[in-house]
This record gives structure tokens, sequence and C-alpha cells, in this order.
């Protein structure tokens, strides 16, 4: 079955994948949520960086990548962004969503992260772009990257995901005192990230939700 649009709180759009049981983002709203456990973690930490190499497991819908490529543009700061997904989502349903419409950004440079072919560059200086069709149990890399958005569905959805293993395996991918940034603050899951290696930060969480993990290598 094909996933179901649905319109959160702050009226950005989120999708409901039937497979995971699960909706995409926050019904809270999609896009505070993007910029609150992802986006200003991300850009605060590294503030100082004229530079960013950021790897994300799960493009899904685009929206941490499209709003990581406006804000790369706002600063002025050369991104690098690489991001996984076995499964992307359908044209009728990527060309559904209302993303630019909220932020008021030009359309054609969201259609751009969808469209773009799989391993291949997409160069939108100071962004740039490449989208793996692979889930991270079977991505293997030599880059270092200075942040990793872990967005995939919850513990309960994807045991397989949020597990010492995973978290090790992506350790590996970090720069020194690079930062793995997720939602869920579930106590499984910050004990996999502590036996993983990392030091495990809980902070406020976006809307409703308690706490995210900011995990540092």
């Amino acid at each position: 079955m094909t996933d179901i649009l649905q319109r959160t709180s702050d009226g950005s759009h989120t999708l409901f994948s039937f497979e995971a049981g699960e909706t995409y983002h926050s019904h809270d709203g999609a896009i505070m949520e993007a910029e609150h456990v992802y986006l200003r973690q991300a850009f605060e930490t590294f503030a100082d960086k004229g530079c960013l190499n950021i790897l994300e497991t799960g493009f899904g819908a685009g929206l941490n990548a499209l709003l990581t490529m406006l804000e790369s543009h706002k600063r002025n700061i050369t991104v690098y962004y690489e991001t996984l997904e076995p499964h992307p989502v359908s044209e009728e349903i990527y060309q559904s969503l209302n993303y630019c419409e909220m932020m008021k950004c030009d359309r054609q440079l969201f259609l751009n992260l969808h469209v773009a072919a799989f391993d291949q560059p997409l160069e939108m200086p100071p962004f740039t772009f490449i989208k793996r069709m692979v889930g991270i149990e079977n991505f293997s890399t030599t880059r270092q990257f200075d942040v990793i958005y872990f967005d995939a569905f919850s513990p309960v959805a994807q045991p397989e995901i949020w597990t010492e293993n995973i978290f090790r395996k992506l350790r590996q991918f970090l720069s020194d005192n690079g930062i793995l940034l997720t939602y869920s603050s579930k106590g499984s899951v910050k004990k996999a990230l502590r036996a993983a290696g990392f030091n495990v930060r809980r902070l406020s969480g976006a809307g409703s939700k308690h706490h995210m993990l900011k995990a540092i290598r």
C-alpha cells in the first residue's frame, strides 16, 4: 500500500507508512520537528565551522535535506549531504508535499532532491547532495561526517536499526567530536548509544515530546 499524506499541527505535511505503522514526522509539526531536532543542533554545534559533512539515515519525504540545503544557502556554509533511502516515495507523493509552499522557497529546489539520480552528486552550491538506495545496514564509506541525522522509524517499528552494532558502525563514520542526532530518547536507545562508545546527552524534545538525544563521538 502507498504512503498516505497527512497534515501536521504546524500545517506541514507528513506521510503515514502502512509498512511501518507510523508517520514520518511528529503530528505536532513536521517542519517544527525537523528544525528543532536536526537543523538547530547541527548548525549551532558547528557554528564556527565553514563546512559540514552530514549523513542522513532515511531521506523519506526529503524535508531534512531541503531544510539543510536552505540553511546552507542562507549561511553560505559549504555542506556535503549524503542520504540513504532504500525505499523512495513515489512521484505522486513528493509532488503533493507542501514544504515549499509553507516556507516560501523555490519548489524546483525540493523536486531536484527527489529526481536526482542515485549515486550521482547534485551540485547546488554551496550545497552538494548525494542519495544512496541502500539502508544503513549495508552502507559503507570512507568519508568522515560531522553530523548524522538518525531519522529512522521508531525502535518499535524498526528495532533492528536501533542497536549497539548499528550505532557502533555509525560512530566510525563520525569525525572526532562529531554528533549523532535523533528524536528518540527511549532508554534502550540511550543504552545502545553508550555501549557503542558515545557520550549521550538528553535535550529538550520537539513539540509535546519531552526529550531528544545528542550523541557525541
